[in-house]
């Protein structure tokens, strides 16, 4: 099925990193233009709107995830959920937290500061790309109490083997955190499958989100014992408390809703968000998987293997919704990215090599003339 009409993308552009932005669906794009009338006309902004856009945009996130919508927190990146638990999270002088070297800055960066209170934070390098359990066992010794890993390296596009790092850290009594920015909306995902303490995404990759949405999903256990207060209003009081002239007393509350970005029911961004994931949802986490799986295999078998390295799994079984690749000669990849989106190609060049990450608007007909455009370009 042909899912372009679905989306506004501008004919002779082929976007080809929804690692980086995920362009808004029409139906998202009408959902925003329904929130700018509520704003422009302040009479239809009803009390009641406030409280149904967080709730309808957890209820959508939960139904993606499979988790309980009372457990989602709202955020406005996946950077917002790692500061609660670097910031909330009780951490002692000499207690260690594992990173991968070379991940992406947001899951290195939130950890960095509680090396001032004297936490050893080590970024491990893993042998290819992202860590084996193997790895990551020979690493956690009695000190370790926290490992933060992405589900899908945005790199390479290396997918972490994280039921077997899951249960590698439950056995050990290490809190497993993983970054789902790379995945979520990409394919199916159940965290009920996993073992693991808490996740962050941002919302406007695959999710297809305005720009500042994310979300994090912290087990119901971990976030009681977080000590980051957070005290908004619309998240603490109830209209008996707003409508009482005495003194306001604090409640002590750990409820998800606690922990949400402040100005929750943002109608800019979380009106048009909730309109793509139910976008998403109704086509189906899994068949969007297998599309997208479609044209990364389509991207890969077809790739001219004397031009062009391939840095992504080559095993069929091992690839994912990312593809990264270089010249055999890397020091042109600079001068391809510029061909190919002068060409109307547009991936993402990062750390020197070019990534394509197709999704649901992007056909088979895209990708082979991907191939055909690199084609030419080795043949210059």
């Amino acid at each position: 099925m042909d899912y372009t009409k679905d989306f506004s993308l501008i004919p002779g552009h082929t976007w080809l990193n929804a690692a980086s932005e995920g362009p808004l669906p029409k139906k998202a794009k009408q959902a925003l233009l329904e929130a700018i009338e509520w704003k422009s006309s302040p009479h239809l902004l009803t009390i009641p709107k406030f409280q149904q856009v967080p709730l309808g945009l957890k209820k959508a996130i939960a139904r993606l995830i499979h988790v309980d919508k009372d457990d989602v927190i709202l955020g406005n990146s996946a950077t917002y959920g790692l500061h609660l638990l670097s910031n909330g999270l009780e951490f002692k002088e000499k207690d260690e937290i594992i990173l991968l070297q070379n991940d992406f800055p947001t899951d290195i960066l939130p950890w960095l500061s509680l090396q001032q209170k004297g936490v050893v934070v080590r970024q491990l390098k893993a042998q290819q790309y992202v860590l084996t359990p193997q790895e990551l066992k020979k690493a956690v010794n009695h000190r370790t109490k926290l490992v933060c890993l992405p589900l899908i390296h945005s790199f390479t596009g290396f997918k972490q083997d994280i039921k077997a790092i899951g249960q590698l850290c439950r056995a050990q009594g290490v809190l497993c955190v993983l970054n789902l920015s790379q995945a979520a909306g990409a394919f199916e995902i159940d965290l009920s499958q996993w073992e693991v303490d808490a996740v962050v995404c941002a919302g406007y990759k695959w999710l297809l989100g305005p720009y500042g949405t994310g979300f994090c999903w912290i087990r119901k256990e971990l976030r009681q014992q977080l000590n980051y207060p957070q005290n908004y209003w619309i998240s603490l009081m109830d209209e008996a408390g707003l409508n009482a002239q005495g003194p306001i007393i604090l409640k002590d509350d750990h409820s998800s809703r606690r922990y949400d970005i402040f100005g929750t029911a943002n109608f800019f961004n979380f009106v048009p968000w909730t309109s793509s994931i139910g976008y998403l949802l109704s086509i189906g986490l899994e068949k969007i998987g297998q599309h997208n799986q479609r044209l990364v295999d389509q991207f890969i078998d077809g790739l001219d293997q004397k031009s062009y390295a391939l840095v992504s799994p080559r095993p069929k079984k091992q690839r994912t919704n990312i593809a990264v690749f270089s010249c055999k000669d890397a020091s042109k990849n600079r001068q391809l990215y510029g061909f190919l989106t002068g060409k109307g190609f547009y991936p993402a060049i990062w750390k020197n090599k070019l990534r394509v990450s197709p999704h649901i608007y992007n056909t088979a007909t895209e990708i082979g003339a991907l191939l055909d455009a690199l084609g030419r370009y080795a043949s210059k």
